[in-house]
């Protein structure tokens, strides 16, 4: 027990590459020697890998084995004690690969690489709706979310999730700022003085124009007098927030 607890622990530590190495050598391995071992029986090298893979996968149809001590001794040592254990392991690998894969892609953490896309920064109930519009629009629009939350859980095949500061200009190019089709600003609505919001927009788009000032920019900001203070950037548009500011928004790209 404590032999298969150590080498089950081995397993689950091995790096990717001489895990998938190891899993191939085996099956390769399994499926020649079976050849080998008992030739009136797997009359084939598809026949023997038939038979190692529906082993491996304990599926075990039974329209085949080998009939002979020495393949029986084979099978249990290679196949049902090594080889089982080590698929095992390797589609365990395979499941927690995507598992954790999808938990950094909701997390933000993954940088995204696309073009043409449509990045929406600060989330709220408007930029949901905004995003809406857009895809309502055009279902293969790829959208780029940046925000602070924790997790999106919008998250899909077309809506991905950069978190962090927009104002930090690592934090764009994670979002590939620099080949979006267009950058829209909402209004932080978890700021409730004006003055603060415009001032937090205003500092991500002077970000943005740093490394982005080609590419069609729309800012959402609460009080209109603000405008001026964008003058040394080149904004394309200003919207006022209001109720419909999603659609407007929209329609300004």
């Amino acid at each position: 027990m404590i032999i298969l607890r150590n080498l089950y622990f081995k397993l689950t530590h091995m790096s990717w590459l001489l895990l998938t190495t190891s899993t191939i050598f085996l099956i390769v391995f399994c499926t020649i020697m079976l050849r080998l071992i008992e030739p009136d029986t797997f009359t084939t090298y598809m026949d023997s890998l038939w038979f190692t893979m529906t082993t491996m996968l304990t599926v075990g149809y039974g329209d085949m084995s080998p009939t002979t001590i020495e393949g029986r001794i084979f099978t249990i040592l290679f196949l049902y004690v090594v080889g089982i254990g080590l698929f095992a392991t390797f589609i365990g690998k395979v499941m927690e690969s995507f598992t954790v894969y999808r938990r950094r892609k909701e997390g933000g953490e993954l940088m995204y690489e696309g073009k043409n896309h449509i990045v929406i920064i600060d989330w709220s109930h408007k930029a949901q709706n905004a995003v809406k519009e857009i895809l309502d629009k055009n279902k293969k629009a790829e959208i780029v979310v940046i925000d602070m939350l924790e997790k999106l859980s919008y998250v899909n095949g077309n809506i991905h999730y950069i978190r962090g500061e927009a104002s930090n200009v690592e934090v764009l190019k994670k979002a590939n700022i620099q080949n979006a089709k267009s950058i829209l600003i909402f209004s932080d609505d978890r700021i409730q003085n004006q003055t603060l919001t415009d001032g937090k927009s205003l500092m991500i788009a002077c970000a943005v124009e740093r490394i982005a000032s080609h590419v069609h920019t729309v800012v959402e900001i609460e009080r209109e007098e603000h405008v001026e203070n964008f003058s040394h950037i080149n904004i394309d548009k200003f919207i006022l927030s209001n109720g419909t500011i999603a659609k407007m928004v929209v329609d300004a790209m």
